[in-house]
């Protein structure tokens, strides 16, 4: 072989070992929770009629779908603003691997703590010696606390544990934990971790998390965090609220992936966005 086709031989190889091999599916989060059973398995439906298929796979949240589409693992998923926000100041060289196709509502941060403990409000998170559970490290709770921290340095103070469920939350109980954060849905009062905060003798309440340093933009120039007051239980006369940040639930892909599947799941987020929420 001459040297001239010897080098557009390598050449075709780096070639190919350098494009995405990408692995079909949606990566959402865990069974049972919406990313998984609402937003996931409706996306997986509305690209069915248009003659594509993808698997709904469980992920371990926000972050891990971004690596995973990120890396070609995933051609779609889901993550919170913020939490792609902490990505990209992590993955800087990964940041054009990453289109936002649309938006599915807001997700809002909740911290609850013990009525007699050592926090009474959002200021005493940054106190020496507080311990703070946020959930696994590649749940869209964890990303927040982080991408929060570079935002407010006071709250690096705290001692941080990757600990979630309602185990987690008990532990305010128990001295283990003097704080709890968690992230879900808009209204969604229907979570566990609010239905036991509120319950009446859990011991336990919310505080307002409603730090204006935590103000911060999008690529967009989109607010990443809307301060809202969000109702957390029902009233005879009028309803509980707390003031909390809340942020977008981003659809992403990677601009390298199936055309089609890309192209479906826009224009579904644009025309037919009831649909993947469930509010038809």
């Amino acid at each position: 072989m001459s040297i001239k086709r010897l080098l557009a031989a390598m050449t075709a190889t780096a070639l190919l070992s350098s494009a995405p091999a990408f692995a079909d599916g949606i990566a959402t989060g865990k069974k049972g929770l919406t990313y998984h059973d609402v937003f996931g398995s409706n996306i997986a439906s509305i690209l069915r009629e248009h003659g594509i298929k993808l698997p709904v796979l469980q992920t371990k949240g926000s972050i891990d779908n971004l690596n995973r589409v990120a890396a070609g693992e995933a051609e779609i998923g889901f993550t919170q603003a913020d939490a792609l926000m902490y990505w990209r100041s992590k993955n800087t060289g990964l940041q054009n691997n990453i289109e936002i196709l649309g938006t599915l509502g807001k997700e809002c941060a909740f911290v609850a703590v013990p009525e007699k403990g050592a926090i009474s409000e959002e200021d005493d998170l940054g106190n020496k010696g507080i311990k703070i559970a946020v959930g696994p490290v590649t749940s869209g709770s964890a990303a927040s606390w982080k991408y929060m921290t570079q935002l407010e340095p006071d709250y690096s103070t705290a001692s941080v544990f990757n600990k979630g469920g309602i185990r987690a939350l008990a532990g305010l109980t128990t001295g283990q934990y003097d704080a709890f954060m968690w992230v879900t849905a808009e209204g969604n009062m229907e979570n566990k971790y609010l239905k036991a905060v509120m319950k009446k003798g859990s011991g336990l309440k919310l505080i307002s998390l409603d730090d204006y340093d935590l103000n911060d933009k999008l690529p967009s120039g989109e607010p990443v965090y809307e301060f809202r007051d969000v109702k957390v239980a029902k009233g005879f006369f009028s309803d509980e609220k707390i003031e909390a940040p809340c942020t977008d639930v981003l659809v992403i892909g990677n601009p390298d992936a199936d055309e089609d599947a890309l192209e479906a799941v826009a224009e579904a987020l644009l025309t037919n966005k009831n649909r993947i929420m469930n509010k038809n």
